[in-house]
């Protein structure tokens, strides 16, 4: 059948996904990324090599008998000037070094399966990481944070075929923010000095895009978020149902949103309506 490569970027979701595919009978053979890698993968096969060295590590995967590949963790593009490509890196470079995010994982994509190695959605290994339709964690939410939320589907909707970015926010019937290259960490960092903290709870809304492909790149929501927005001020995170998977164990999730009295929903896209809203708000 082949052996399963996994290309790790930063956060826990690589080794993670290492330790399941293990478990499924796998032998997995990791590619850090130098920079982006941030955790211990010795107890697996690997080797390090630089973001633009597309044809060294296509050609680690082959050697390695790899023709299954995840792309796991979070990854943050390097500028131009620090890229060290090889001719593989360099030829591709052209062609994604300004797309939007899905439109170079496609480029990707491509690139691998001339290779004759498929890139595989990350829910293969850990299915259990989907948030499923209804799911709702914390208080109630009220009309004016549904209609928040609404809005924000509503946004990211219309911007999903242009291949802007996944998430927005939204307070009340304006739109704060909307994310774009700076990713969601600098889309709630830009977002925290507009927020009013005298009028209703602030929303953030998370959902893939239009025409995106979700085996590439499958919204991710994790604690790391969740700080974020609890320091930013905002108290309610909605994400489309069943096309979000959690970046860390949905017990650690819940427990995060504990501490900061967070709320987590589940939006339906087809009709915009979060899960847990109140029918009467106080």
């Amino acid at each position: 059948m082949g052996r399963l490569g996994i290309i790790a970027a930063s956060g826990t979701l690589p080794l993670e996904l290492a330790h399941a595919a293990r478990l499924q009978g796998e032998r997995p053979f990791i590619i850090c990324l130098n920079g982006q890698a941030d955790q211990d993968y010795s107890a697996f096969e690997n080797v390090n090599f630089a973001p633009g060295k597309l044809k060294a590590v296509t050609a680690a995967l082959l050697e390695k008998s790899c023709n299954r590949l995840l792309l796991a963790g979070k990854f943050t593009r390097p500028s131009l000037s620090d890229l060290k490509l090889d001719s593989a890196g360099a030829a591709l470079l052209g062609r994604l070094a300004l797309k939007g995010d899905d439109k170079a994982l496609r480029l990707v994509s491509e690139h691998f399966a001339q290779a004759q190695i498929k890139i595989l959605p990350n829910t293969d290994f850990l299915p259990n990481r989907i948030l499923p339709n209804n799911y709702h964690f914390g208080r109630a939410i009220t009309p004016t944070e549904g209609a928040a939320l609404t809005l924000g589907v509503n946004v990211l909707s219309q911007l999903g075929a242009l291949d802007v970015g996944q998430a927005v926010i939204v307070q009340q019937d304006r739109v704060l923010a909307i994310e774009a290259a700076e990713g969601t960490q600098g889309l709630i960092a830009r977002a925290a000095p507009l927020i009013d903290a005298s009028a209703d709870a602030a929303v953030f809304v998370k959902m893939a895009k239009t025409q995106q492909d979700k085996m590439l790149d499958i919204p991710v929501i994790g604690i790391a978020t969740l700080k974020s927005l609890a320091e930013a001020g905002i108290s309610v995170a909605g994400v489309t149902a069943g096309q979000t998977m959690l970046a860390d164990p949905l017990e650690a999730i819940e427990a995060e949103l504990s501490v900061h009295g967070l709320v987590l929903t589940t939006l339906l896209e087809s009709s915009c309506k979060p899960s847990g809203i109140a029918e009467h708000a106080e």
